[in-house]
Parts: C-alpha cells; sequence; structure tokens
C-alpha cells in the first residue's frame, strides 16, 4: 500500500507542477489598443501574444456599428512574427464603437479569449 501512494504522488506531483509552470496565452499588446480613440479607420489589425499561438486554433473578428468588419483572412508570419496575428482591413469603417474578440491558444496548451473595445471619431 505504501508502495502504491509513494508512485501516485510520485507521479501526480510532477504532474502538476508542470501544468501549472506550461506558458498560458496571453494578450501583451494589440492595434488598435484597448479603450483608445482613432481619428479614422485602421488599415491593419493585430494582436500580439505571450507565447507563438496555434494557428489552427487562434483567430480575432471585428464588430463595429454596422455589424461584422470585413478582414482578409487572420495571418500568422512564423518567421519575422511568430507571437502575432493580424489581418488587413477591406471593409469600411465608420465612426463608432468596435470590438474585437480574440480566441488563442499555445500549441499544446488551453486557450484563452478576450475582448478589446476601440473607437473610431470623436469621443464627447
Amino acid at each position: 500500500m505504501q508502495k502504491r501512494r509513494f508512485v501516485f504522488w510520485g507521479v501526480c506531483i510532477p504532474l502538476f507542477l508542470g501544468a501549472w509552470i506550461l506558458p498560458h496565452i496571453e494578450l501583451r499588446d494589440s492595434f488598435p489598443q484597448a479603450n483608445t480613440v482613432l481619428e479614422g479607420a485602421p488599415g491593419e489589425i493585430w494582436l500580439e501574444f505571450s507565447v507563438v499561438p496555434d494557428t489552427a486554433r487562434s483567430t480575432f473578428s471585428v464588430r463595429g456599428p454596422n455589424g461584422g468588419v470585413e478582414t482578409e483572412a487572420v495571418q500568422w508570419d512564423e518567421e519575422e512574427a511568430p507571437t502575432f496575428l493580424k489581418a488587413q482591413v477591406t471593409g469600411e469603417m465608420p465612426a463608432g464603437d468596435y470590438l474585437i474578440s480574440w480566441v488563442a491558444a499555445p500549441l499544446n496548451d488551453h486557450g484563452g479569449r478576450g475582448r478589446i473595445s476601440f473607437s473610431i471619431g470623436v469621443k464627447d
């Protein structure tokens, strides 16, 4: 019985500690940044993460006062900027409030999600 407990704890504790220190993905920076007011529509939207995202499970979308904003497919540049997801804006972005919703996951780990709000035009 003692041997079973030792094996159990000898296996579980390292697994728990390993999972606890694995890199979890966090949003580090973005353009536009959260709660900013832009004078005009951005030509590109990008998100920078704390670790390299798994591109099969990571994306973002943008919604504004007229619904979804058209963008090119979300891209990832493995060589130059591996922690960035970006998309060119192809649709119109009139003045108003916008919301970027993102879902991202690092390779072999659980992901995260979040939202960034920003505005275009003059705020009172």
